[in-house]
């Protein structure tokens, strides 16, 4: 059962949660491993997670929310009570991600503040293209899915980005001030909503997109994973706007 199990896709595990009752399904995810096991509960609806954490103790909980994007720890974490979410963050054996998950929970949820992860690549203007390359090992265990590395200064403030490809081509003793695009960088501020997040993504074809506070500094970024539901909602605002329009226009045109 548990080599089968773990040969299945994520999804799949969830769609068999949902025939199961709460002691059966936290037996089941408790089968896996972690990793998996953390992808899934995060993938699960809102209210059906809420319900399955309840057989959970506080410590169990964290033991998945230490593995996760901070953003999706932030979440999961809102939708429980005071009590359990302050256990949960004290439990937190990565403190790193206590402190992203802490400053997360200062931001709204619907806008960039609340929508952006902390676990980021980013690289100070100064350094060298080879301790770049060191410093994206270090950070990339940290980092699902690396789309470009972000450059800034001594105080943190976002200058531009790196391609790995520029990166791995640049001569050895180059330095990234040499070698990182400076005009091309768009960025959204935290106080920006889900809505211009979606729009800047889309227009200009992004996988992710760096968030600055108001000083211009770095402090997280969103990816097309997080702002896909939002992306959905706006699609699906659109379909039903011109379904009440056409709607208007047959009206109008029937005759009385």
């Amino acid at each position: 059962l548990f080599r089968s199990i773990e040969d299945l896709f994520p999804a799949d595990i969830t769609s068999i949660l949902y025939e199961l009752n709460g002691e059966e399904s936290k037996y089941l995810v408790q089968l896996l491993d972690t990793k998996i096991a953390a992808a899934i509960i995060t993938a699960l609806d809102t209210d059906d997670r809420k319900k399955f954490l309840k057989n959970f103790t506080s410590k169990e909980i964290s033991e998945y929310i230490n593995i996760v994007d901070s953003d999706d720890a932030v979440d999961i974490l809102n939708e429980q009570p005071v009590r359990i979410r302050e256990e949960v963050i004290a439990l937190l054996k990565d403190r790193e991600q206590a402190r992203f998950i802490i400053d997360l929970m200062h931001y709204d949820e619907d806008c960039a503040g609340g929508l952006m992860q902390k676990e980021l690549i980013k690289i100070n203007v100064t350094q060298t293209v080879t301790e770049c390359v060191e410093e994206i090992r270090r950070q990339a265990e940290d980092v699902e899915k690396v789309y470009s590395v972000y450059v800034v200064d001594d105080d943190g403030l976002l200058l531009g980005t790196v391609s790995l490809k520029k990166i791995i081509l640049a001569k050895r003793g180059s330095k990234i001030q040499d070698v990182y695009e400076a005009d091309e960088i768009v960025s959204v501020q935290t106080y920006s909503t889900g809505e211009e997040v979606a729009d800047l993504m889309q227009k200009y074809d992004l996988e992710a997109i760096p968030v600055v506070d108001e000083l211009g500094r770095l402090v997280g970024r969103i990816t097309i994973d997080d702002i896909i539901d939002v992306i959905k909602e706006e699609a699906d605002k659109d379909y039903q706007l011109e379904i009440g329009r056409a709607s208007c226009r047959e009206r109008v045109s029937s005759p009385v």
